[in-house]
């Protein structure tokens, strides 16, 4: 009994010191400001600078804060540790000096006298990128071409008139890109003023840019025309109950047959197939849907990378002859994780399709080629459940 009583109180003695307020506060505190950094130098970078210096020699440093205030009037602080001598500070929209205030900071969160430093950071980013743009019509909209040489986080911000002739959102593209290029569509083939802005992490923007152009006219193509095309050499479409037929159905998600699918070839050779669009057209852009479930999402035989090939003449024979490459279209997985585990970005990601912009400079085509040239096992079969194509077809 006495041995129980022991325990039973130690217990609760441990269920008590559980339940005590937890405070986070320095281990130790001697209530003296360190010595202040010294030996400053800086390193004037797009957008910011390195601040490099010599540490104080109290054995109690902990950190060194960089301080300034910014255009909307508060304070911003970076923090490096003791272990380096170097701190980033970054955020700055202009190439004008900014005056900085460099501290060090011991175990107690004591502060030292501050120094003061002057950065002059070069071009910030959001002005490079905003500089790089190029802007063109596009089918049913326009394309913008841009350069970010910091690979920094940008938001490239298109404005449109809406229906009240006010200037509104039309869309916002993210990227960390060095380079790349996006579309913004929807519109009628007439005189259209759009307005771009380029915007960084920190809020600063750039000026705005506006432009007066013309879409190109544009229409997804009539599925109601599309027909099957067997020629030699052709993969059977016939896999898992699956038929060409079934890829232009409408039916965009799940398995449960509504797909075109192949098998594998044994000596692992690229699989196609080849279908007409029952018009000829100048093609702008293409969206293709794998099977939306999460068995062969970024898995087995959705395809991975592909290419879809063109012609208003194929060749009887099956062979390429005649036959143009419009786009090579890789499916990229949003998340960046292993097979078989996704995010729910992964999802809507698939849900959505693979896009593919097909080039102005591209000939007009009446028939398509989809070449697998790998799946997420490896292989070269494929299945996909819905095609669609937009393109001039007058």
């Amino acid at each position: 009994m006495r041995n129980i009583f022991i325990l039973l109180n130690a217990f609760l003695l441990f269920i008590a010191g559980s339940c005590m307020k937890d405070t986070n506060k320095p281990l130790a505190n001697d209530g003296k400001a360190p010595a202040p950094v010294s030996n400053i130098r800086v390193e004037n970078l797009p957008g910011g600078a390195s601040i490099s210096y010599s540490l104080p020699t109290d054995e109690d440093i902990l950190y060194v804060v960089a301080s300034y205030v910014d255009k909307k009037g508060e304070t911003v602080e970076f923090k490096s540790s003791y272990y380096t001598n170097t701190i980033l500070v970054e955020g700055f929209g202009d190439m004008n000096e900014h005056a900085l205030k460099l501290y060090a900071v011991d175990n107690g969160e004591n502060r030292s006298t501050p120094v003061q430093v002057t950065i002059k950071p070069l071009e910030p980013p959001v002005l490079t990128t905003a500089k790089s743009l190029e802007i063109v019509p596009d089918f049913g909209g326009l394309s913008i071409t841009y350069k970010n040489p910091s690979k920094a986080s940008m938001a490239i911000v298109v404005c449109t008139t809406d229906s009240l002739g006010d200037m509104a959102e039309a869309e916002t593209f993210y990227t960390q890109r060095e380079s790349g290029k996006f579309s913004v569509r929807g519109f009628t083939s007439d005189p259209r003023k759009f307005s771009i802005v380029v915007r960084d992490k920190w809020d600063n923007y750039s000026d705005t840019i506006s432009t007066t152009l013309t879409p190109i006219y544009e229409i997804m193509l009539d599925k109601k025309k599309f027909k099957a095309l067997i020629l030699p050499g052709d993969s059977p479409a016939t896999a898992y109950d699956g038929a060409l037929e079934k890829m232009w159905d409408g039916i965009s998600t799940g398995d449960g047959g509504a797909h075109t699918g192949t098998t594998p070839d044994p000596n692992g050779l690229p699989k196609y197939f080849s279908f007409d669009l029952g018009v000829t057209a100048q093609l702008s852009r293409v969206n293709i849907h794998p099977i939306a479930d999460d068995k062969h999402m970024f898995n087995d035989v959705s395809p991975r990378l592909y290419e879809i090939w063109g012609s208003t003449n194929p060749d009887p024979t099956g062979s390429f002859n005649g036959w143009t490459k419009l786009v090579t279209v890789e499916n990229i997985k949003p998340s960046g994780l292993p097979v078989g585990i996704l995010t729910e970005d992964d999802r809507i990601y698939d849900r959505h399709g693979d896009d593919a912009d097909v080039s102005l400079n591209m000939p007009k085509v009446r028939y398509i080629r989809i070449r697998c040239l790998k799946n997420w096992s490896g292989n070269t079969n494929m299945v996909i459940n819905e095609i669609t194509f937009w393109g001039n077809d007058k």
